[in-house]
């Protein structure tokens, strides 16, 4: 016997529109521990992280209604992400801030491999605008038009923020 192909994130996020709870489940299951991730990157405070993995999914109940049958879900859950990280950011009243530097500039890793630490903290010292793009598109394996809507920039904007990122990450963890 058979078993039915399993439904993509766009048809189950449909059935969601027609009220399907747990076609919302399966999408949660899929991309829980991808959005948790990214937040996690971009506040580098679990407790603030969890607030917000909890209002995303939360947004994505809400303003199910606003997806259309030709979007990839994938993106307009980030999409989602990103609006609430900001949103968050904007209610407290202050900028989103990276956390200390827990690695010295100009000091290279210990070893000729950086350790996920070390990748991490370089990550940190990238400037906002870059960090978003680099998350997005390098971590998160979004494309320049992907990130691009997103962030609300330009592709090309896109593609030259997270090259910027990628060059920046390079000089920082080129072992000596």
């Amino acid at each position: 016997m058979e078993h039915p192909a399993p439904q993509t994130d766009e048809e189950l996020m449909l059935s969601v529109q027609g009220g399907d709870a747990g076609a919302y489940q399966e999408l949660f299951h899929r991309h829980n521990r991808s959005v948790l991730g990214y937040l996690r990157r971009r506040v580098r405070d679990e407790e603030h992280a969890s607030d917000l993995f909890q209002e995303t999914w939360l947004n994505v109940h809400r303003g199910a209604h606003t997806f259309k049958a030709n979007q990839r879900f994938r993106p307009w859950l980030f999409g989602i992400a990103v609006n609430t990280v900001r949103d968050s950011y904007r209610k407290q009243g202050r900028r989103i801030q990276t956390t200390e530097m827990v690695m010295e500039p100009g000091v290279p890793p210990r070893s000729n491999h950086p350790t996920r630490m070390t990748i991490e903290a370089a990550i940190d010292t990238l400037p906002e605008h870059l960090k978003q793009a680099f998350l997005l598109g390098a971590v998160q394996g979004f494309n320049h038009r992907e990130v691009a809507a997103q962030l609300d920039i330009s592709p090309d904007n896109a593609r030259a923020r997270i090259s910027r990122a990628r060059s920046h990450l390079r000089k920082l963890l080129k072992p000596e």
